[in-house]
Parts: structure tokens; C-alpha cells; sequence
């Protein structure tokens, strides 16, 4: 992601120093993203034309010439017939476009992709009505003041200030949305916990201008809420003459793209080995595909009915599968980045284990090892190391295996490592009712 003026993609990537203070603050899960449209659906890298734009547009405007708001050009819009409605589908139909063409969305993300991973960032404010911080970073979205029940649950969340694309009623775009919407900020609940959030924590606005009508106004109502409780914050901002705008007393301007911004601080993070190294989601993805491939290879060369041993194999395979499904499905939170959590996973499998030796339930130990080994490829600190993952498993025996011969000429063999587990295959498989020799064995992700 270096700079490249030639690149349309990173030519903003304007080298900066990052502060102390903001790496200091993430690491004490003290850092709140404030983010705005243009780290998502209003940068021209998704759409040449931005919402206001093609409003604009739409009632035969000049963009570049209009004087009015964004919530000014919206209530314009609003006093045609239905215009309200028919505003509504529109925005709706923009974000359902953006989301029907992969490089749309891919470049919609970027910055949600690149925040993901840190898992110290649990607080985000948006103005944005999109859903990607749902989707790309596991957050909990938080709408009303109702919603705010539930804001300790220790899950990423982000505060929807003008509301979310999945509750149309609650979009804030006209002037007199903005009015009641400000109105709710400076009395009702919500609006408090916003203003102890920002009082108490390290804010960087990211994805506005200084000029952007709409963050002057919220940040006008915080400074006069707040007071002399206003803390100092950053701006992420591309304007370079920001500084004839703003009092550096409250906010310090960071010259640089918002999406490299996160990218920058995500890599010192690596660095200082607080955060794992990204490249976990490459270690997943290969080994999904090759465990997948084996898996397959197992279950159509060698069937249960002839070789009971099989039976551990198919478990032991289901728990390395359902590790790195999981995987894929949560790492958006973040929480597959904090080496810290896999010491307690792994305890809790470990646990879980020994009462299942106990109990003699060796489908469930197999499927324990399986999904603790699956947690095990992303401590690895070298993929290197992956190619000694052991891909086959054979109940009670001691070595690991790791070549499909050589397995499929153990399991030929015939030979009992563990006599009550082979037993209790051999029973279980009895009860199955196979057809012909073939039967597909599934365990389940859980452990009664």
C-alpha cells in the first residue's frame, strides 16, 4: 500500500508519522474511530458520482455550483411528490447496487477489511448509514437509545448517529432529520453516552473534510456540550490546507488516506507483536483446501464398513474443518488476532477432552483434536511449519500422520491401536444401517 502517484488506488497514501498517543490508546482499548462516508460508499474510488452528486444531477444541478447542504439538497429533493419514499429507495438502491458488483464492494470495504483485524478497537461512531461495519467487522450496531441496553456486551460495536441502511425509518438525510436527530443528541440518553465516550477517549475522525457541513455541526455541538471537557483529537483528512480551519488545541490533522491510516497502525501493532500478523487468514485459507481435498480422498477410498478405523479419521478431519470454517466466518471481529484468546480456547477443548476419555466417547476426543490442531496452524510463526500438520488420525495411535500412502497402509493393516475405541467403532458402525459400504460420517460441532 506505498504511495504511488500513478496508482489510482494508493495515490494518497501520503507517508505520515503516526502519534504516540493513538498507538498508545489502542493498545490501552482506548481509541474510538469516528468515520464518515468517505472511507466507504462516497469515495470515487467506488462510484465516480457521490450521493449528493447525482441528487444533485437529478434535479438538473450543477454539483459544482450548488450552494446547499447535503441535508439542504436532500429536503429540496423531499418536496416532489413522495420524495421522502422515493429518496429512501434510492438510497437503498445505491447501497444494493454497490454490494451486487465485487469490485464496488471491494473498494466500499477497504478500510472495514483493514480495521478488522484490531481486535483492541471496540468503539466506532459513524454517520454513515451503511452496514459494512456489521459485516466486515463484526460490530453490534447500536441505533436508538433503546439499543443502548445492551452497549457493555464485549463485542465490537459501532453507534449509527444517523441511522442504518437495515432500519430504513431511522436514516437521517433531510434538514429536518438532522434537526431531530441533533435535538435526541443534546437530550435523550443516547446523546449522553456519546458525549462521555468522546470525553473519556481518544477520537480520530476519519472519512471527513473539515468543510463537510455535517461533521462542523456535530463537532460544533460536542464542543459546546462538552466544554472545556472537549479532549484533543485527530483528524485523518486529505485537505492539506486543514490547518486555516481548525484550532490545533482540539485537533490535530493527520495528512494521509483514511484506509492507509488503519493499515499503517495495523502494522505497528503487528510489529510490536500486539496483534497477530494477518497473514493467518492465508495460513486458513490453504489449509481449508487441502483438508477439504483429503478429506474427500478418505471418505471415497476407504469406506467405514470395511475399515472401522476410517470412523476417526472423518471426526478428527470434521474438527480441523470446522476450526478453519470458523475461522473464516469470525475473524471480522478480531478476535482470532489477540494470541491471548487461543490459551483459553485451547483450555477449554483441553478440558472437554480429558471428560470425554473419561466417558469413552472417542468420536468426540477425535474431533477435540482435530479442531484444537485446526487452532493450532494460525500460532504457527512459519507456514513453513504447516507441511508437518498431521492430516490423518488413527484413534490410540502415537505417530503423527501426515501421507496419505502411508496412512491408507496402516488403516489396510487392519491393526487395533486402541481396543475399547475400536470396539465402540465397530459397534456405532453396526447401528448405521449402511447401504452398500458407503456412508458419509458427520460430527457435529457440538459435545454433549
Amino acid at each position: 500500500m506505498k504511495h504511488d502517484e500513478n496508482c489510482e488506488i494508493c495515490k494518497n497514501n501520503i507517508p505520515f508519522d503516526i502519534p504516540d498517543e493513538i498507538i498508545n490508546a489502542t493498545i490501552d482499548n482506548n481509541l474510538i474511530i469516528f468515520a464518515g462516508s468517505g472511507i466507504s460508499t462516497e469515495s470515487k474510488s467506488v462510484n465516480p458520482l457521490s450521493f449528493y452528486e447525482d441528487i444533485a444531477l437529478e434535479l438538473n444541478q450543477d454539483p459544482r455550483e450548488i450552494k446547499l447542504t447535503f441535508s439542504e439538497l436532500m429536503s429540496k429533493y423531499c418536496e416532489k411528490p413522495n420524495g421522502k419514499k422515493e429518496l429512501l429507495r434510492k438510497i437503498k438502491d445505491r447501497f444494493d447496487y454497490i454490494k451486487s458488483f465485487q469490485y464496488s464492494y471491494d473498494m466500499a470495504t477497504r478500510f472495514h477489511n483493514e480495521l478488522a483485524p484490531i481486535y483492541l478497537i471496540k468503539e466506532i461512531f459513524t454517520t454513515n448509514w451503511d452496514d459494512f461495519f456489521e459485516i466486515e467487522c463484526g460490530a453490534i450496531p447500536f441505533v436508538t437509545s433503546d439499543d443502548l441496553a445492551f452497549w457493555d456486551i464485549p463485542k465490537r460495536r459501532v453507534f449509527k448517529i444517523h441511522g442504518s441502511i437495515n432500519n430504513i425509518g431511522s436514516i437521517v438525510a433531510t434538514k429536518e432529520d438532522y434537526e431531530k436527530c441533533y435535538k435526541r443528541l443534546k437530550s435523550q440518553f443516547i446523546g449522553n453516552y456519546l458525549k462521555v465516550s468522546l470525553s473519556t477517549k481518544l477520537v480520530v475522525f476519519i472519512g471527513y473534510s473539515f468543510q463537510d457541513a455535517d461533521f462542523k455541526r456535530l463537532y460544533s455541538i460536542l464542543k459546546e456540550e462538552l466544554g472545556e471537557l472537549m479532549p484533543h483529537s485527530y483528524i485523518v483528512t486529505l485537505d492539506k490546507n486543514i490547518n486555516k480551519n481548525i484550532d490545533s488545541r482540539l485537533i490535530t490533522p493527520i495528512i494521509t488516506d483514511g484506509t492507509y491510516f488503519i493499515h499503517t497502525l495495523k502494522n505497528i501493532l503487528i510489529e510490536e507483536k500486539v496483534l497477530m500478523d494477518d497473514s493467518i487468514d492465508l495460513y486458513a485459507e490453504l489449509m481449508l483446501e487441502v483438508i477439504e481435498n483429503i478429506h474427500y480422498k478418505v471418505m471415497s477410498e476407504l469406506k467405514i464398513s470395511e475399515y472401522p478405523n476410517v470412523l476417526y479419521t472423518y471426526a478428527y478431519q470434521d474438527g480441523v474443518l470446522d476450526a478453519l470454517h470458523r475461522f473464516i466466518k469470525l475473524k471480522c471481529t478480531g478476535d482470532y488476532y489477540n494470541r491471548n484468546n487461543y490459551s483459553g480456547w485451547l483450555n477449554v477443548y483441553y478440558e472437554a477432552r480429558k471428560e470425554k476419555v473419561r466417558s469413552k466417547k472417542y468420536q468426540d476426543v477425535a474431533y477435540i483434536d482435530g479442531y484444537t490442531n485446526g487452532l493450532g496452524i494460525f500460532l504457527v510463526d512459519n507456514i513453513e511449519e504447516l507441511k508437518y500438520f498431521p492430516w490423518y488420525y488413527i484413534y490410540g495411535s502415537k505417530k503423527d500422520i501426515k501421507d496419505f500412502k502411508e496412512y491408507k497402509s496402516i488403516i489396510k493393516s487392519k491393526k487395533i491401536f486402541h481396543k475399547g475405541a475400536y470396539n465402540n467403532e465397530v459397534k456405532l458402525i453396526s447401528k448405521m444401517k449402511i447401504d452398500e459400504g458407503d456412508y458419509i460420517y458427520q460430527h457435529t460441532p457440538y459435545l454433549y
